[in-house]
């Protein structure tokens, strides 16, 4: 009988398994967005006077900005589409 490792599909060392996100490690392979509350504030309240925003980002929007501050992270980390078009390096970013 053939073994796993003549086959190929096992090799002489193991790969160490990649970890997954847990509470203990929530930020694990997801970036960290430096803004200030007043930077967060105005990027939520840019989404809301923004004639082009969606309805759905605008509800978000309105969301973030009576969430508490984890919220408002899980919030930008979750629709990278708000600070990417209205994060504080846009035009669209109310000041």
């Amino acid at each position: 009988m053939i073994s796993e490792y003549e086959l190929g599909l096992r090799f002489g060392k193991k790969q160490p398994r990649k970890k997954r996100p847990t509470p203990d490690r929530l930020n694990l392979g997801t970036p960290t967005l430096p803004m200030t509350d007043k930077e967060i504030f105005n990027t939520f309240a840019s989404v809301i006077d923004s004639p082009s925003a969606s309805p759905f980002l605008k509800r978000l929007a309105q969301a973030g900005l009576v969430a508490m501050p984890d919220d408002k992270s899980l919030i930008l980390k979750t629709w990278p589409r708000i600070y990417m078009q209205y994060g504080p390096h846009t035009k669209g970013h109310r000041p």
